[in-house]
């Protein structure tokens, strides 16, 4: 299966409807054996055990859940509503595609779906004893994944929609991406150089952000036209139609074209999939958000700086014990898996900005936010990382130019300038 059916498979299942479909399948398919296996059981046995109440029994189901299933989805709104005015509407992408609620409402749904069915079976006589008795054991089942998943339910509403949830899980989804970048530093493609570009160039099809790059499309066009084709775009870059995505060494026909076009998956928004940039950027919005004026709630601003430098304390990391496996292991580095199609990397100074700018911008007012900033930037500088040392010592100085002309009280601005300047001491090299 190709990179991109792959990807869209994996989004298709993320929605909803899907999943409630497929659990709603299986209540379907535990209605029709119910009618196989019935014949299977002698009708002595069948009468023994009651099987007669299962009526009662689905019509407790049917009516409970629902209500319940009505009641889940009303809170599943409420809740993507609560994330976006509190948070960021961009971190409401998380809550749409979490497996314990959606988990949750397609087993409602499912249970639902399962006792309506079986009603109509039982009224209209399809079942013997036999077929009632295994249908009774089903409803049991049903019953008992109903319970788990209730309770499991009603504790997780406890959490559901709250501003340090919604924090955590934009964190997962940051180094989750950051995870797959890591394995694959070009995409699973060489390095690109500076000058690299082929002589014939292939623009965007349509406008909007780039989600996914299958990596496979462009190798197995490049094998076939013997030709070295290099990506100049990455997951979260906005491209237009006169952007160039492509270029190739080669001169590729209309067929190729195409399939290099349909290599790059274009969409309306940016996805928290392969794009770590993004979610450090909706880390920044959050924290924004809480440092404007109608919430003024530094304490949170705060909360996504510790955040932030967790995040980019496991980039690091993670980066760093990449490098000494790809020493241990040459041929990693020397042939990668897409050795026809050259990448960009991923642009680490930017990383930096897209979750500090914000808060030294709508933080400059406030001197506690300031020298939280300052702490976090120096525990990022004591790593000594390359390519975040210089944009650290930029932002570190930029933070406090940002304070001194927003006309920061001028104790509360020394202040900032000493944490800096006590921090910036014991910074390496």
């Amino acid at each position: 299966m190709s990179e991109k059916l792959l990807y869209l498979l994996q989004r298709l299942l993320h929605k909803t409807w899907v999943r409630c479909a497929l659990f709603s399948l299986v209540a379907l398919l535990a209605v029709t054996l119910a009618k196989v296996l019935g014949p299977l059981i002698p009708e002595d046995i069948a009468f023994k055990l009651g099987s007669d109440s299962i009526g009662s029994l689905l019509n407790i189901l049917a009516t409970s859940m629902l209500t319940v299933s009505v009641f889940s989805a009303s809170t599943m709104v409420a809740s993507f509503s609560a994330v976006a005015s509190t948070a960021t509407p961009r971190a409401s992408q998380l809550l749409i595609e979490d497996n314990t609620i959606q988990n949750a409402l397609a087993t409602f749904v499912g249970a639902f779906l399962y006792s309506v069915i079986a009603l109509v079976g039982l009224n209209a006589q399809i079942y013997g004893g036999g077929g009632r008795l295994v249908l009774f054991g089903f409803t049991l089942l049903v019953l008992l994944v109903v319970v788990v998943v209730l309770l499991r339910w009603l504790d997780y509403l406890s959490v559901l929609g709250r501003l340090g949830e919604t924090i955590s899980r934009v964190e997962s989804a940051t180094t989750k991406a950051m995870a797959q970048r890591l394995k694959k530093p070009f995409m699973g493609g060489l390095k690109q150089t500076e000058d690299a570009r082929g002589e014939h160039t292939l623009r965007a099809p349509a406008t909007g952000f780039v989600q996914h790059v299958s990596m496979d499309i462009l190798q197995e066009c490049a094998k076939r036209t013997d030709a070295m084709i290099h990506l100049h775009v990455q997951p979260g870059d906005f491209v237009e139609t006169s952007m160039v995505i492509a270029s190739s060494t080669r001169l590729l026909d209309q067929k190729d074209c195409k399939a290099l076009a349909d290599a790059v998956l274009i969409g309306a928004a940016r996805t928290f999939d392969h794009d770590p940039r993004f979610g450090l950027r909706v880390m920044g919005e959050i924290a924004a958000r809480a440092l404007s004026p109608a919430v003024n709630d530094p304490g949170t601003a705060i909360e996504v700086l510790a955040t932030a430098v967790r995040t980019m304390i496991y980039w690091v990391d993670e980066q760093r014990a990449q490098i000494k496996c790809m020493e241990s292991d040459a041929s990693q580095a020397d042939h990668p898996e897409f050795d026809r199609v050259s990448a960009p990397n991923l642009h680490e100074a930017g990383m930096l900005t897209d979750v500090f700018d914000p808060l030294a911008r709508h933080g400059a007012l406030a001197v506690d936010v300031g020298v939280a900033l300052q702490h976090a930037l120096a525990s990022l500088r004591r790593l000594n990382h390359t390519a975040f040392n210089a944009m650290l010592d930029h932002l570190s100085r930029d933070a406090i130019q940002r304070a001194k002309h927003a006309g920061l009280y001028e104790p509360d601005l020394e202040c900032l300038r000493e944490a800096a300047l006590s921090e910036r001491q014991a910074w390496p090299g």
